[in-house]
């Protein structure tokens, strides 16, 4: 199930061999990959509070326990609201950390780190450097396009839509600059096609990198020419009005 669940959310390079993470040889994980998993993790509320809680006392009956968190970021980094520390053998320390300022909420993740102290250390710095570097870019301007393609033997001559979207994503002012556009449509419409057909792909890339992709899809249906079509067609090109010189 955990393997499915990976599959689902787009892991690749993750594989999961028990469900308590003690050493296996095929019970593997990498860095961006964990920071995926803490991306859909954080989405249920539930977990999302609890990787932020700091300490929680719980009851048993008579019994009683105080649980506290071991991620010290919670207690040492400002910005920390959450995450996850890891050890084994083989592992060694590890930390999935995320904080939030202002609008940006950041993951950072440290695999293998040799003391407790660098762990912690390394992903303040990671975050402090993110938060310096990146801001919530409006990139609206960018999901606003335009297409127009030729029906052949359709109810229709043209397909024409107009596109736009509004979205914000963390950039530098450098990746920003270096936004790119790759729009892929369809050449002509060979009728008939139907609501909810691919006619098209429009991305965004940032040098080799996908920052956003939109499948253009039909929304509505387009029928072959009818006879009746082609004689309405006959009937306006005879009664044209025509300039005499």
């Amino acid at each position: 199930m955990m393997n499915k669940k990976a599959s689902q959310i787009g892991l690749k390079d993750t594989s999961f061999a028990n469900p308590h993470g003690l050493d296996n040889d095929n019970h593997y994980t990498t860095a961006k990959e964990m920071a995926l998993i803490t991306k859909y993790a954080i989405s249920n509320n539930y977990i999302n509070k609890a990787m932020g809680t700091r300490s929680e006392t719980i009851n048993f009956g008579s019994f009683s326990k105080l649980l506290t968190n071991t991620n010290a970021l919670l207690k040492t980094y400002e910005y920390a609201d959450g995450g996850k520390t890891g050890f084994t053998n083989n592992a060694n320390r590890c930390l999935v950390a995320t904080a939030k300022k202002g609008d940006l909420r950041l993951i950072a993740v440290v695999l293998g780190a040799p003391t407790t102290q660098i762990r912690f250390n390394t992903a303040k710095e990671i975050l402090e450097e993110t938060f310096s570097r990146y801001q919530n870019k409006d990139i609206s301007k960018y999901l606003e396009f335009y297409i127009n393609v030729p029906v052949n033997k359709g109810s229709i001559e043209y397909y024409e839509r107009k596109y736009s979207g509004s979205m914000q994503i963390p950039l530098s002012e450098e990746e920003y600059e270096k936004i790119y556009i790759k729009q892929d449509v369809v050449q002509k419409i060979e009728a008939p096609m139907y609501v909810g057909e691919k006619i098209g792909k429009y991305e965004l890339y940032i040098d080799d990198e996908k920052i956003y992709e939109k499948d253009i899809i039909l929304d509505q249906n387009i029928y072959k020419k009818r006879v009746i079509d082609y004689l309405n067609e006959g009937l306006k090109s005879m009664f044209k009005s025509v300039n005499i010189i």
